[in-house]
């Protein structure tokens, strides 16, 4: 899948460092997204977007401290412009929706990973003319 030439900044988030390993390697194999940082809690997710400026949070639901619904709407308040895409391994329309609600701009389940994380981005980062 081909996106726009310039490379996404991404903070991804995950308290699995298997899980975040993973989703980082993923990322780094398309070739579309500079890891600009990575975080294992939400609070960290709020401190390293400060920091770092990524054009795209890619955070876990279920984390320590802050978990990702709680971490998006921090993030909805500060920095507005940034895209926040919330991943789990748990599904249903219901937490789709309370991810909406909370300011996601999209729901991915982990099982539909990496197809729907790339359409999800594809979506939010259309090629530019």
């Amino acid at each position: 899948m081909v996106l726009a030439s310039r490379r996404i900044r991404v903070l991804v988030a995950d308290d699995s460092p298997t899980a975040l390993r993973s989703v980082c390697k993923y990322l780094e194999f398309e070739g579309q997204f500079e890891i600009v940082g990575t975080a294992c809690d939400g609070l960290r997710v709020l401190h390293q977007t400060q920091r770092l400026h990524p054009e795209l949070v890619l955070t876990d639901l279920s984390m320590p401290q802050m978990n990702g619904l709680e971490a998006t709407v921090e993030l909805r308040k500060s920095f507005p412009e940034v895209r926040v895409l919330i991943f789990s391994e748990l599904n249903g329309l219901a937490l789709r929706e309370e991810c909406l609600r909370s300011g996601a701009d999209g729901f991915i389940e982990k099982s539909g990973m990496p197809e729907k994380l790339m359409e999800e981005v594809e979506r939010l980062f259309p090629k530019q003319a």
